[in-house]
């Protein structure tokens, strides 16, 4: 869509120029300011082909033949131009569509500059949508863009010095801005070349080039016209400027360099927090299954490496459904997190508390044996038992597995866990039942 707007703002200009200006004599769309150069009717004429053929390009579909035509257009004119400068050529095309009788040496003639990025845009415009050709369109691309940016700055540090310059001598502001307006289009035009592709998609990258790179960019020539050309600074040598420049030019990058490093970190912080946020059920704030997956296997790798203990705790809300049915799946969700709560309180630091599960949590715990492991699930059976934070009263049966010589894998140790839990619940429910040492 933005394509789609720089290409139509384009030929709107080059259009306005070319009818309003130069059709109707309104000479304020020709040159913006009195005294300085105009916008030539050819310029106006390939802005206006350029800008069409941008828009039409980006819209795709059967518009995208009538885009290259219009981009073809163009940069047969600004071909023929350039060929007019190299071998002094009048081709007959300058004085064509109006007559200029500019101070100029060959009126209506477009700018050398300007006839050059016009052939750029046009190539790359061409080339759009062909795979082997990508990096010609952003070389194009880029080129221009550089070429439109100089005479935009130029302007900036002042047009006396700018139209000095043989090959920017006639290039009016308003063609200087538009174009760059075009490069920024034909650049932003399917990127997939570096860089313009890093600047424009949606990674940490690009988020980081979208931010630093206006103040970048814009930064140098505003600093530059206000020690050139303000009235405070205007006393001072010319090398004393320059210091001063170079010192504030210092401070500026390492400002953006601050700026880039506190973007960076608080992007880190954000991308730790989302992971945190990913391994934690949104529900009770405990560990989720993806959590509890990760820290059994490292504390099984480490247990089966040094030969430690480890025991694990399947645990299940005895008739949750009924709780459910009789209260409401909100009063469920509340006991659910009630019961989270509980579980937390009576975990050690070294723990790992999980809901796994509907109604089901687990406990992983390193550095404990089977006799450890059935003391803890007791507590927490005797403790959910007394509870009164629950609507009636609530049970858990827990199941127990410790790693032993026969545990081959951390598949095996949560199997024999889950038997134990289904003895337990067999066996009336609110129980500890243990796995059979291996």
């Amino acid at each position: 869509m933005t394509v789609l707007i720089i290409g139509g703002l384009a030929a709107l200009v080059g259009s306005a120029v070319l009818i309003a200006g130069w059709g109707l004599g309104v000479g304020a769309l020709k040159s913006v300011l009195p005294g300085l150069a105009t916008m030539k009717a050819n310029t106006a004429l390939g802005i206006t082909a350029l800008g069409a053929g941008l828009a039409l390009t980006a819209s795709g579909g059967r518009l995208s033949g009538l885009g290259r035509l219009a981009a073809g257009a163009a940069l047969v004119l600004a071909s023929v131009t350039l060929a007019e400068y190299a071998f002094g050529w009048n081709a007959g095309i300058d004085q064509l569509i109006f007559i200029d009788r500019g101070p100029v040496p060959h009126p209506g003639r477009p700018a050398l500059g300007t006839s050059v990025s016009m052939v750029l845009f046009g190539v790359a415009l061409l080339v759009v949508r062909r795979p082997g050709l990508h990096v010609v369109k952003s070389v194009a691309g880029v080129a221009g863009s550089l070429i439109a940016w100089a005479a935009v700055t130029g302007y900036v540090f002042g047009a006396e010095g700018l139209q000095s310059v043989p090959f920017f001598s006639t290039v009016a502001v308003h063609t200087a801005v538009v174009t760059l307006l075009l490069g920024l289009g034909v650049l932003a035009a399917e990127p997939t070349f570096w860089p313009i592709r890093t600047a424009l998609e949606r990674s940490s990258g690009g988020v980081i080039c979208r931010w630093l790179l206006p103040t970048a960019i814009l930064a140098p020539p505003a600093l530059g016209w206000l020690l050139g050309r303000a009235a405070m600074f205007s006393i001072y040598p010319d090398g004393f400027r320059w210091s001063l420049y170079s010192a504030v030019a210092s401070l500026g990058s390492v400002w953006l360099i601050m700026m880039l490093a506190s973007r960076i970190t608080a992007m880190d912080a954000e991308r730790a927090a989302a992971a945190e946020l990913s391994r934690h059920d949104a529900l009770t704030g405990l560990a989720n299954r993806r959590a509890f997956d990760d820290f059994l296997m490292e504390s099984f790798s480490l247990a089966r490496r040094y030969r430690h203990a480890l025991s694990l705790i399947l645990l299940d809300i005895d008739r949750f459904k009924s709780y459910n049915d009789s209260y409401g799946h909100p009063a469920g969700d509340e006991l659910l997190r009630r019961l989270g709560e509980l579980l937390r309180s009576v975990a050690r630091e070294s723990d790992l508390v999980a809901r796994i599960g509907g109604e089901e949590f687990a406990f992983v715990l390193p550095e404990t044996d089977l006799a450890g492991a059935e003391t803890l699930a007791e507590r927490v059976r005797q403790e959910v038992e007394r509870s009164a934070a629950f609507r009636r009263p609530v049970t858990v049966s827990l199941g127990i597995a410790a790693i032993g010589q026969e545990t081959s894998g951390v598949s095996m140790l949560v199997h024999d866990c889950d038997v134990a839990l289904y003895e337990a619940k067999g066996a009336g429910r609110n129980r500890v039942s243990v796995a059979i040492a291996a």
